[in-house]
């Protein structure tokens, strides 16, 4: 390579990207574990809230996938389904409502209006809701195979650690629950 201006540039590239690599061996091996879920994070909360407002518009096989670690993409999608494209529209609009209520503006919003795949872009977490045969055509749980799944169903609404995250959520749809209770009665 000789002693030419462009023999240094290129000693001091691989000598960057040598000290790099060898930081990044040792900065694995000294990385905390992954956070589990549920977690107390921002971004969780925002992403059980979306899916506690999914669910209200009875959105079906909702899980929360936590991407930290694995994408740069965002911290967590949202994935839900919807049975018509009535249905899709108006879980979207119930998701971005409900998160506007809490001062979170989506930055983007995809297909809200065809009913099919509606996405909200919230940064730190997307939300997706699916029609059942584009969600089984995408499999977007299978190609995001390696991120913990939390499946989110009534239970974990009624769970304690949901009503300690989200106190305003968990005694509406306590509310809720018991006025349905009330009229069945």
């Amino acid at each position: 390579m000789g002693s030419g201006p462009l023999a240094g540039t290129v000693r001091q590239w691989w000598t960057m990207n040598n000290l790099e690599h060898d930081q990044d061996e040792t900065t694995e091996e000294q990385q905390p574990p992954p956070p589990v879920m549920p977690d107390e994070s921002e971004a969780f909360r925002l992403a059980e809230r979306a899916a506690c407002h999914m669910l209200r518009l009875k959105a079906e096989d909702v899980v929360v996938l936590d991407l930290r670690g694995i994408s740069d993409v965002c911290d967590f999608f949202v994935v839900g389904s919807g049975q018509a494209s009535v249905q899709v529209k108006a879980i979207a609009r119930e998701v971005r409502d409900g998160l506007l209520a809490v001062k979170q503006k989506p930055v983007g919003v995809e297909g809200e209006d065809r009913g099919r795949w509606a996405l909200l872009d919230f940064v730190d977490v997307i939300v997706h809701v699916l029609k059942p045969d584009v969600r089984d055509y995408y499999q977007i749980e299978n190609l995001w195979s390696d991120a913990q799944t939390l499946v989110v169903d009534q239970a974990h609404l009624e769970s304690d650690g949901f009503a300690h995250r989200h106190p305003d959520l968990a005694s509406t749809d306590a509310d809720r629950a018991s006025t349905k209770t009330d009229e069945k009665s």
